[in-house]
């Protein structure tokens, strides 16, 4: 168990929370239904494909079908205990609410509200083009579902300078409208959108001073080098990104399909300039990527480290030191190589092939929205940092009634008896097990 890092000065906490519920409750400015909805038409969005929490709460929704970014306000209780989610059936549960079948339920993406824990879940009724979108929001405590009010929201919005033409399509029918949007983040003031444009160089990096106003800058066009394909590139964009501290600079970290790794600072993402991307790493080829984000992990020697966690699309996660990356920001980079991947910087692989989607949910914990491998339902469950799996998931030599583990394993031990209270099994530790 050598490579699983440890929360114990937390772990009473852990499992107090793990088996009470909170009596936090959340106070939304947007009002929110968890009965059964019969008009839908005010929870309704024109398109909900990327989402990003903000300043005070804000909920940025991107909304690549219409080339717009709104921004909708919220207020919540912040949720002091590291509640976890271990939700299964979520699809249905969801798809009743909207008044259809689950297999009519398109999964756009997920973001854990940064006080109340919540998920906030962009969601499409149908597979129809025009088919509207919609925000549930899940409560940790005890499950509820809720849905985004929309028509009472207080919101406002912007529209994208120069979307993609509309009738150009990929693979015959995949609007490249919908790569309009493909991130958000927000930084220093500014909101980041990337996605593709109408320009000569397609992949561009918005910048959106927020609040929003009527100005808006020109986009900028992106260029990198990618190792697998031994050459420079302009025309796909960015896929995931995040800003962080590198040797002590901000620095937005990005991903690409198949699969580079680049850095840029702020200072060069300027009106209407042409941004040259230093690609430090090539994660693999054949894949994209789906998720990054930031967040700081307690190492066994009880030092914390920042880590970087990127998911994909077509294979388990990466975690990355922050240090190693910056390590690798200051080398030569990827420039005139060529590699299959990964190369570049150090991996430590993690077990996220069912995850759609995962962000941070608090101190200890990380919200997974995944599909079950066996019956293809939605399931939404937390997962401890610095192990990043469900002991649950797997039937080991641990679970047999008669094991006993051995001295050397009390560390294991420990680890187990954490997580399972955590995953809803509090009668199989080892106390309640007379295996002490």
């Amino acid at each position: 168990m050598t490579s699983i890092q440890f929360y114990f000065p937390l772990l009473l906490a852990l499992l107090v929370a793990s088996c009470s519920p909170s009596n936090n409750e959340n106070i939304p400015i947007v009002k929110a239904s968890s009965e059964a909805v019969n008009n839908l038409e005010a929870f309704a969005l024109p398109g909900a494909n990327v989402l990003a929490f903000g300043p005070d709460q804000v909920l940025f929704i991107g909304d690549s079908k219409g080339a717009m970014v709104r921004a909708i306000a919220t207020s919540a209780t912040a949720q002091q205990d590291p509640v976890p989610y271990n939700l299964k059936g979520l699809s249905k549960r969801i798809a009743e609410k909207l008044d259809i079948v689950p297999a009519n339920l398109i999964i756009n993406d997920m973001k854990i509200h940064p006080l109340s824990q919540e998920a906030y879940i962009a969601v499409k009724k149908g597979h129809q083009p025009s088919a509207p979108s919609f925000i549930a929001i899940v409560r940790p405590q005890d499950g509820q579902i809720n849905l985004l009010n929309y028509a009472e929201a207080t919101k406002s919005e912007v529209a994208l300078v120069n979307p993609v033409n509309p009738d150009y399509t990929f693979w015959k029918d995949l609007p490249a409208s919908s790569l309009n949007i493909t991130d958000l983040d927000y930084h220093d003031g500014f909101l980041y959108v990337a996605g593709l444009s109408n320009g000569e160089f397609a992949s561009n990096l918005r910048k959106i001073a927020y609040p929003f106003s009527d100005q808006q800058a020109k986009v900028g066009s992106i260029e990198m080098y990618h190792a697998v394909h031994t050459q420079k590139e302009t025309r796909a964009p960015i896929r995931a990104m995040v800003f962080d501290e590198l040797d002590g600079a901000s620095t937005l970290i990005a991903s690409y399909t198949c699969t580079p790794l680049v850095t840029i600072p702020p200072a060069d993402i300027q009106e209407g300039k042409h941004i040259k991307a230093t690609t430090i790493a090539e994660l693999g080829f054949g894949n994209a990527p789906v998720d990054m984000l930031t967040f700081m992990v307690q190492e066994q020697d009880g030092s914390f480290d920042k880590k970087l966690l990127i998911t994909h699309k077509q294979r388990g996660g990466n975690v990355i030191s922050l240090k190693d990356l910056a390590e690798a920001n200051q080398g030569a980079g990827m420039e005139g190589k060529f590699t299959m991947g990964p190369e570049g910087v150090k991996l430590f692989q993690v077990s996220t092939a069912n995850v759609l989607h995962i962000d941070d949910q608090n101190q200890m914990m990380l919200a997974a929205l995944r599909r079950n491998m066996e019956n293809g339902d939605l399931e939404l469950v937390s997962q401890l940092k610095g192990s990043y799996f469900r002991l649950s998931d797997f039937v080991s030599e641990y679970n047999f009634p008669d094991y006993r583990y051995p001295e050397e394993q009390e560390g294991t031990k420990k680890f187990h008896d954490m997580v399972k209270p955590m995953e809803g099994y509090p009668e199989l530790t080892s106390e309640k097990m007379g295996r002490e």
